[in-house]
């Protein structure tokens, strides 16, 4: 069980205190998610969306508004839990006046927790006896579009000066009631416990909560390639080189890995069989010279940047352990599965489509900038993959570190990149440094 109160204490501790410092940063929360909902049902009635991903996108939107609605309240610091008594007194007292048959005795104490206000609020719904029913599930959601118009014309008129007077914590307190119920409503036309919708949000909220990196023992995160031969390991620390260059007319990038520590090939590639070989040469060229491959230049050319905030910050990349050499050929599985072109493709893919979003993001130029709808994309692309291991808000710091360094890049035309998996950073410098770990670096301009 969970009750209103201790469900916002949790919402409050874990949300940033400038989510409620002004009332406008909730309000327009609650404002979004009740679109985004509304949008989800649009999709739905049109045949854009199956109903298992409906009810699925339900339960997503509901618990972020309630998670906004409960910040509102903090803003204004009222209780979530006397909210939800208030209310279900007044629709109670609505219910007996319209003549509502089978009505519960109303008891106050049951209304605080959550699971017990959606019963209650249930017996006061007109439409209850509809079931899961599409039209039936958009009248609740019209009326939270209702509510949290009527919370923004309110707001608007006090920014305007020419708000009517009276009680304006009174009045949030009746809008944020009525919010609730309308939400209660939706879970229970849509056959879904709003306890579990609270719950499943809260974690969402505490996975969000650590992409700043709080609470968190990085030593306790999982390094991906331990307890593979040291020829099939990443390097603890590199130093590359990205060279910008002309190519008829255009510019071109080439990538040089100038330092590795440890290092398991001094000598270069170990010969395999086939003609093959494994590892990699220090001073030696990675891959292809590298174009912006379009008629825009984006500075894709620098994109190996991503793919080094995935293996500094994660300590995976497909793509990289390729151009390095390191296949895990020890376990014919880890090499096909993990190490393969498919999940070759899969990176590479995914930093094109963050390419593409990053303009709209600032170029991610902190892990709070990275769009949710694009770790998820990420995580569930992913998912049956070893990077699977990997909590989300690492993620976010992974892209916002490769994004920060591409566009140092970009600004410097090249310059030298630091990648240390054991500090999980990706760094850029104008000119190389002295030292790599114990390895002293000599000539490298």
């Amino acid at each position: 069980m969970l009750n209103f109160d201790e469900y916002q204490a949790v919402v409050r501790g874990l949300a940033d205190p400038a989510d409620y410092a002004h009332e406008l940063i909730p309000l327009l929360g609650v404002g979004a998610h009740v679109g985004d909902l509304l949008g989800s049902q649009q999709r739905y009635l049109r045949d854009a969306l199956v109903a298992g991903a409906s009810r699925t996108l339900v339960a997503r939107h509901l618990g972020e508004l309630l998670r906004w609605a409960s910040l509102l309240a903090s803003h204004h610091t009222l209780s979530l839990s006397s909210i939800a008594l208030a209310n279900l007194e007044k629709v109670h007292h609505r219910a007996v006046q319209l003549g509502f048959a089978g009505l519960p005795t109303f008891d106050a104490s049951e209304g605080a927790d959550i699971g017990g206000y959606q019963a209650l609020a249930r017996h006061t719904d007109q439409e209850s006896a509809d079931g899961y029913d599409p039209l039936a599930l958009s009248v609740p959601m019209l009326g939270l579009a209702g509510e949290s118009g009527s919370l923004m014309v309110a707001l608007k008129k006090r920014f305007r000066g020419d708000e009517p007077g009276g009680n304006w914590g009174g009045f949030i307190q009746t809008e944020l009631g009525d919010l609730l119920w309308y939400m209660a409503a939706c879970a229970s036309h849509a056959s879904l416990d709003l306890l579990e919708i609270a719950a499943d949000d809260l974690e969402r909220a505490r996975r969000s909560r650590q992409a700043l990196g709080q609470a968190v023992d990085r030593a306790d995160l999982p390094v991906l390639d331990a307890g593979y031969p040291s020829a099939e390991r990443f390097p603890r620390r590199m130093l590359l080189r990205f060279q910008e260059g002309l190519r008829e007319g255009r510019p071109e990038v080439t990538l040089t890995l100038i330092a590795a520590d440890p290092n398991a090939f001094p000598d270069g590639p170990i010969p395999r069989s086939g003609g093959k070989s494994q590892g990699f040469a220090v001073r030696a060229q990675l891959g292809d010279k590298v174009t912006d491959n379009s008629s825009a230049n984006d500075a894709y050319r620098y994109h190996d940047a991503v793919h080094l905030g995935f293996v500094a910050v994660m300590g995976w990349s497909p793509n990289l352990r390729q151009l390095l050499g390191l296949k895990r050929k020890s376990d014919p599985l880890v090499d096909e599965n993990e190490d393969g072109a498919r999940a070759v493709f899969a990176e590479e893919g995914l930093s094109a489509l963050l390419a593409k979003r990053a303009p709209d993001s600032q170029g991610f130029a902190n892990p709070r900038l990275v769009p949710d709808d694009l770790v998820e994309i990420m995580t569930t692309v992913l998912e049956d993959l070893e990077v699977s291991k990997m909590p989300p808000w690492l993620w976010r710091e992974a892209i916002s570190q490769g994004f920060s360094v591409m566009g140092e890049l970009e600004a410097g035309k090249g310059g030298f990149v630091v990648a240390d998996l054991d500090r999980r950073s990706l760094v850029y410098m104008k000119v190389p440094p002295r030292f790599l770990g114990d390895v002293e670096i000599r000539g490298a301009m």
